[in-house]
């Protein structure tokens, strides 16, 4: 009851702000070719599910770089370890109380970004567990961005219940994939999974997407 309470005092608590684009430097572009092209791999995962689609946004800068962000939607999250906590987040977060859908929208979305110029990844970005323990409440986020030794094709694996990712060595690209096919993220499948909203709050966050995003093909 006692970290029931917390969570309710925090997300009570959390200040609200608007969003505010800043695209000046950016030009949407939609490329299927260069989204499949680039895009990574994720390798076939019976512990924690497989994503059921991935879509796109891409945008180039005023000196040519290409940036484009992948959304790797899985249907849902759920920690199925078992203990005390797992169940708390079972009951309260990803289920039952279903906050995570109140805060963030339906499904569960993680994202891999790139920057390319003239076919070569100049940068890697990523989320990966930090210390991961599946005995916990949470899952502690890892930001990383990787600008040297970069290859193609990017590998991933699952590494926890919330489907963050680890980068593998190409040659573990050979095993099953899941996915193979990219669509672009519309303006009607950006509305639907509320990526953005009008308003910030801790019941109503954005999901996780770059500022370049925030703009689209018509």
């Amino acid at each position: 009851m006692k970290l029931i309470f917390i969570l309710f005092i925090l997300f009570c608590s959390s200040p609200e702000k608007k969003v505010i684009p800043e695209l000046e430097n950016f030009t949407q572009i939609e490329d299927e070719v260069i989204a499949k092209k680039f895009l990574p791999i994720i390798l076939d995962s019976k512990e924690f599910g497989n994503p059921v689609e991935v879509l796109y946004r891409a945008s180039k800068d005023t000196s040519g770089k290409i940036y484009i962000t992948y959304h790797f939607v899985w249907e849902k999250e759920e920690n199925l370890t078992s203990g005390f906590y797992p169940f708390l987040s079972r009951n309260i977060y990803t289920g039952g109380l279903s906050l995570q859908k109140i805060m963030f929208g339906k499904k569960d979305i993680e994202l891999v970004s790139l920057e390319i110029e003239k076919d070569k990844i100049l940068a890697l970005e990523f989320e990966t567990a930090e210390n991961y323990d599946p005995k916990k409440f949470g899952v502690k986020h890892k930001h990383l961005i990787i600008k040297d030794g970069i290859s193609k094709p990017i590998c991933f694996k699952i590494k926890s219940w919330n489907h963050l990712f680890e980068e593998k060595p190409i040659f573990s690209c050979s095993e099953k994939q899941n996915l193979t096919e990219v669509n672009y993220f519309t303006e009607k499948l950006w509305a639907e999974y509320t990526m953005t909203k009008e308003k910030e709050g801790f019941f109503s966050r954005n999901r996780a997407h770059k500022i370049y995003e925030r703009e689209f093909i018509r």
